[in-house]
Formats: structure tokens, sequence, C-alpha cells
């Protein structure tokens, strides 16, 4: 159980980081957003924290993105924190990812190339939410990177069953119907805004993560 959380987390870290990352630098945000962004990276660091015995390898990601927290001003700023180790934190965390899958086959790496996309995108969401970010784009882009993602995990999940002997595909089908369900049912509330024309909640996607995040990890059972 623990395994599943820990890559379900490492996934969601990784690729909310890789967005916030891009928010930072290249979005258009005044000096409080920028403030929030730093304080939010906190929350990437506790989940790098939470899969070191899972991934040793997160233990680099976890101590380079800290320090640039540490570094970083969470007040009013104008000045983007020590820009070359959240790079490098990056970095580790690819090599985190990959050392954690590749051992495990192609297939587990693909999916959890899908898991990066699904679950760090909604996880990314949420903290530019309650960073309060005004950068709209990225309430349409996210929820639209989440509906390609599920799309990619349907499409290994079905590769992965046609490598397996007829017995064992066909005790793979109830996990993929059940990952494949939650994660529609969690990109339906995800999307909610869109139809509505409104602004998205923080609750509405805590919602949209939780549940998310039990069909990534239902998929990720089926490989780990």
């Amino acid at each position: 159980m623990y395994e599943i959380f820990s890559a379900v987390t490492l996934a969601g870290v990784l690729g909310a980081q890789a967005v916030l990352t891009l928010v930072l630098l290249k979005g258009d945000i005044c000096p409080g957003q920028r403030g929030r962004l730093h304080k939010a990276f906190w929350f990437l660091v506790v989940g790098w924290a939470l899969t070191v015995p899972f991934s040793p390898f997160s233990a680099l990601p976890f101590i380079t993105l800290g320090i640039f927290s540490l570094r970083s001003k969470s007040g009013k700023t104008r000045q983007t924190g020590p820009v070359p180790l959240l790079h490098l934190s990056n970095a580790f965390g690819v090599l985190a990812l990959l050392m954690t899958s590749v051992e495990q086959g192609v297939i587990t790496t693909l999916l959890m190339i899908s898991q990066v996309l699904l679950v760090g995108a909604i996880t990314a969401h949420c903290l530019l939410v309650r960073a309060r970010s005004r950068l709209q784009a990225f309430h349409r882009i996210l929820p639209v990177i989440g509906v390609v993602a599920v799309m990619l995990t349907a499409v290994t999940l079905a590769v992965a069953s046609m490598m397996l002997e007829p017995e064992a595909a066909q005790s793979l089908v109830s996990t993929v119907v059940i990952s494949l369900g939650l994660a529609i049912a969690g990109v339906i509330v995800w999307t909610s805004h869109l139809v509505r024309q409104t602004t998205p909640h923080l609750a509405q996607l805590c919602v949209t993560l939780l549940v998310i995040g039990c069909a990534s990890g239902v998929a990720l059972s089926s490989v780990i």
C-alpha cells in the first residue's frame, strides 16, 4: 500500500513542480503571486520527503527544492529564488522517476509518465488556486492535460493486458474498469467549472485530486 501511495505522490509532485516552475519563470505574475508560489513549493518539499523511503533518489529533489524554498521570499517580491537550484531539483525529480520505474519495465515507466501528467496537473491546479493565481489560461489547459492523461492511461493499461496470458489479462479487467471509472468521475468534477463557465473552487479541485489519486493508485497497483 505504501509503495502505491508513494508512486502516486512522486508522480503528482514531479508534475506539479514542472507546472509551478513554468508559471514562476514564464508567467506574468505580480510580486504577491510570486511570494505565494514560493510558499506553494513547500507542499512539494513535503511530498518529496514522503517518497524518500520508497525511492531513495527522491532525497535529491527533496534537498535541492528545500534549499530553494528556504532561500526564496514568501512575501511580496519581484525576485525569484535561486533558479539553478530549481532546475536541478526538476532534473533530480526526473531521475528519481526513472530510477523508480525503469527497473520495473517499460509498461510501468509509461504508466508512471501518464500519472505525472494526470496527478501532476490536478496537484498543480490545486496549488495555483490556493496561491490565488490570476493566470486564467491554466484553468482551461490543466483539465485538458488531465483528459489526455486519462486517455494515455487507458491505452497503457490496454497494452499491458495484451502482453499478459489470457487468465492474467482477465483478472486485470476489473482493475482497469475501476481505475478508468474513477478517473472519468474525477475529470467530470475537474472540468465542471468549464461547463458552468465559472472560476474553479479549491474544494472542487481537492475532491478531484482525491478521486484521481485513487484512480492512479488502482492503475499503478496492476504493474507495481
